[in-house]
């Protein structure tokens, strides 16, 4: 019997909506759940480059880059073939502050980069380009042993394209950062300490200006703050509050350039600035592969003897030049197409103005500009860099800065001696303004308006050694030594052949002595140097055969050679007198007397001669001028004493001259001579009395609360005189004479050391003693203590010194009617029994 359970309708309704409703949901569930192919398709459309930065600004270029308009950010999309693929990096002062050496169009960094993709990550490297190896040596298969690279940052990888083949990177941290370059200079170890002290970059207040991006570079100008600790010592008006400081850069990647260029390999005997690169697959014993900067400069015609360019060499003035001087400007960037005649080329440089409407800058690396500002403090006036390709030595592009100072009467009254400088450093145009000054007083025409001719010569000059720079020459310091002391005041010869060998010497001015007609103060000429030089670095397909031909003519009186290394300009630096600044004809110590007589002359007469002057303040300069003239022409005679003539040949040029050769005795000598009579005698240095109490300067406002405004002439005596004694009894001036003693040198330290002790101590040992020779006196003994406490001298040297201060032991013995003399020896006899009866 079957049972049957009685339900009731309404029950029954309830729970077939109930059923319904759970068949619904479970439907619904079963609907909703997404497609995982879906679901992954839309999280990867998110993620994807072209969603990430649909909202941002996009700049096409070289490297393809964003920028968030919300918050300044930076992105660079990194191309699947441009990994791993190299380019050049530059990077530049766009504007900056002179005190911290960093001002505007300084070139700061230039290398070879590349990005490499490591899974997730892309990483910026910089490589090494330092090193070569032969590619056809089994070496070769040890390239890149034992030489790093360096990792300079890693990007996590943001987002990709669509096909992955593209991968955008956030580069904001890299550009407000010091990873590319460090902006804050190293001190160099051998100079001052720096005034400016450099604070903290603050992440905070540096900030993106540009980005900018073109076929072939990619160009990003930031400006950094720095929070600097408040200081004293930093008493600049360039910038508002020196606890914060900004610099402007502007950083460059540059696609390497897809051309034919042939690299050509440097020589000691021809200065080019070069890229050192070292052959680790040599058996040479100096494996040296490097490679001179120089222009792609090919011939439009090259069966022809010569031949315009293919493309020329083109400098744009930038609107800022001032239009007076223009054509001289022009002038002497147009002069440089005479040199390179000799390589096979006219027309090789190129002169545009750039117009006022002109959508470019000066910072645009695609254009060579000629650049003018006016800047506070100016560090120079004129400054010729070029960036180059560092795998090749291919000039990229150049630069060159002028400052409008350079036509002032406007100098640094505190800085009468030039501190120490590197090799990077140029002050042609600092040493050419000190020379128009020194032009003017002598030819009695310190006025507004300059001599005519001293500002064309000096422009032309100018231009010439800026340019020179920017076609890959470094300065050459024994080009001066061309003509004599005669012929280098006549025009008919220095038009012709410069009145140097070379444009990129300092010269002095050539201002002619007394007694003789004014003839040609600057080269306005490349110099047979140039030429030659030129020849070496441009002369197209060079064969081998050529170019020993060429370098066999080194040991030309007007091919000699010396830069930045070899220069005397600091004392105890370097070893060969004629490589020096300031310096004129192939006998220096004459013309440096010769100048040191004219700047006397010039110094009894100035009070009369400045009597149109608006100000006290022109006679202040005129004094510093004339003291600093005195001053150059006494360092160039003091290098001649322990000075080694250095020869670079090589042994297959069979040069009658060898490689070291010691300066003749007769010649240290009359250098000793004449520093006894123009820097150590009671009669070196002749006072003014006149010009010194009305050389005011103009008070401005509190100017003078801390300081003391009255003409310091002892301190700037001395301080000559003490470079002079730091170069005669530096350790390495001293070494030298004893080792060249072994190969030709016969004026040894004793005979030195009793010269120059007669010539401080002598000619008043019966008499008074003045104030200034009071001051040299003590500075001598002095140095002599230091000398032989000191562990860097000779054996022979130390007891030269010994002896010395014994022979002045005598000397300050004797009784003085004067009581200043007498206790002024006192003095010095109480140091040297010190020091005899310690030791």
């Amino acid at each position: 019997m079957k049972t049957f359970f009685k339900i009731p309708l309404l029950t029954t309704i309830i729970l077939f909506l109930g059923f319904f409703n759970l068949t619904s949901i479970v439907f619904a569930e079963e609907s909703n759940e997404s497609d995982p192919a879906k679901e992954e398709s839309q999280e990867d459309k998110k993620k994807s480059l072209e969603f990430v930065v649909k909202d941002y600004d996009v700049f096409e270029g070289f490297i393809k880059a964003y920028q968030d308009p919300k918050t300044s950010s930076i992105y660079f999309s990194i191309r699947e073939d441009q990994l791993n693929k190299e380019f050049i990096y530059f990077a530049h002062v766009s504007d900056g502050v002179v005190a911290a050496r960093r001002n505007r169009g300084s070139y700061l960094d230039n290398g070879v980069f590349r990005f490499e993709r490591h899974f997730e990550s892309i990483r910026l490297i910089r490589v090494n380009t330092a090193f070569s190896i032969d590619p056809k040596t089994a070496l070769s298969k040890s390239s890149g042993a034992n030489i790093s690279n360096s990792v300079i940052k890693v990007f996590s990888i943001k987002a990709k394209d669509q096909d992955k083949k593209e991968f955008l990177i956030n580069v904001s941290g890299l550009f407000l950062s010091e990873s590319l370059t460090k902006i804050a200079p190293i001190p160099y170890p051998e100079g001052p300490p720096p005034k400016f002290k450099w604070g903290n970059m603050s992440s905070e207040k540096s900030r993106i200006l540009s980005l900018l991006n073109y076929p072939k570079n990619t160009d990003v100008e930031i400006e950094y703050v720095f929070e600097n600790p408040p200081s004293w010592g930093y008493k600049e008006e360039d910038a508002s509050d020196p606890r914060n400081i900004s610099i402007s850069l502007r950083y460059s990647f540059i696609e390497m350039p897809k051309n034919d260029f042939v690299p050509r390999l440097a020589d000691q005997r021809v200065g080019y600035f070069s890229e050192r690169i070292t052959d680790l697959s040599s058996t040479d014993v100096t494996p040296y592969a490097d490679l001179i900067n120089r222009w792609d400069l090919k011939k439009k015609n090259p069966e022809q003897e010569l031949s315009d360019p293919i493309k020329p060499i083109t400098f744009w003035m930038e609107n800022t030049t001032p239009i007076e001087l223009r054509d001289y400007i022009r002038e002497g960037v147009l002069a440089w197409n005479k040199a390179f005649e000799s390589a096979g080329f006219t027309n090789a440089l190129e002169v545009k103005q750039q117009p006022d409407d002109a959508d470019w800058n000066a910072g645009d690396i695609r254009y060579n500009v000629l650049r003018w500002t006016s800047s506070p403090n100016p560090p120079f006036g004129g400054y010729g860099p070029s960036f180059t390709n560092p795998r090749t030595g291919e000039i990229i592009g150049a630069d060159i800065m002028l400052e409008w100072v350079y036509l002032t009467n406007r100098i640094n009254l505190n800085a009468i001696f030039p501190e120490v400088m590197n090799g990077e450093y140029c002050a042609a145009g600092d040493f050419t303004q000190e020379g128009n000054l020194l032009s003017n007083l002598v030819m009695n025409s310190l006025e507004k308006e300059m001599n005519k001719k001293i500002v064309r010569q000096s422009i032309v000059r100018l231009t010439l050694h800026e340019v020179g720079h920017t076609l890959g020459l470094n300065h050459n310091f024994k080009a001066s030594f061309l003509h004599d002391p005669i012929s280098v005041h006549n025009p008919s010869i220095t038009q012709e052949q410069g009145v140097t060998s070379s444009v990129m010497e300092y010269p002095a001015v050539n201002i002619a002595p007394l007694g003789i007609e004014q003839g040609d103060y600057y080269d306005v000429v490349p110099g047979a140097y140039d030429k030659w030089a030129i020849e070496f670095g441009y002369k197209p397909n060079l064969t081998n055969e050529e170019r020993e031909e060429i370098l066999f003519r080194s040991n030309q009186h007007e091919l000699k050679f010396g830069n930045d290394a070899d220069d005397m300009r600091v004392p105890g630096k370097g070893i060969d007198p004629r490589a020096m600044v300031n310096d004129m004809s192939s006998d220096p110590i004459t013309y440096a007397a010769q100048r040191i007589e004219l700047v006397n002359s010039t110094t009894e007469k100035l009070p009369n001669q400045l009597k149109g002057a608006s100000t006290w303040e022109e006679y202040r300069l005129a004094l510093n001028t004339l003291i600093r003239e005195t001053g150059r022409s006494l360092n160039t005679i003091s290098r001649y004493i322990g000075g080694v003539y250095v020869n670079r040949s090589t042994p297959k040029q069979e040069s009658p001259l060898k490689p070291y050769e010691p300066v003749p005795y007769e010649m240290q000598k009359k250098a000793m001579e004449l520093l006894t009579l123009h820097a150590f005698s009671p009669n070196a240095f002749p006072v003014n009395s006149e010009l010194l109490s009305i050389a005011q300067l103009e008070r401005r406002g509190f100017d003078f609360s801390r300081e003391h405004e009255d003409p310091k002439i002892h301190k700037a005596i001395m301080s000559i005189q003490s470079q002079i004694l730091s170069h005669l009894l530096s350790g390495w001036t001293l070494d030298r004479i004893t080792d060249s003693r072994l190969y030709g040198n016969t004026y040894n330290t004793f005979e030195m050391m009793g010269d120059l002790t007669n010539a401080i101590f002598l000619e008043d040992a019966n008499s008074k003693v003045i104030t200034q020779r009071q001051n040299l006196q003590a500075l001598y003994v002095q140095r002599l203590l230091e000398l032989i406490e000191s562990s860097r001298p000779d054996q022979t040297s130390v007891a030269s010194a010994h002896k010395a201060l014994k022979d002045i032991q005598k000397i300050v013995k004797r009784r003085s009617m004067d009581q200043e003399t007498q206790t002024h020896r006192e003095f010095l006899l109480w140091q040297i029994e010190s020091y005899l009866s310690s030791s």
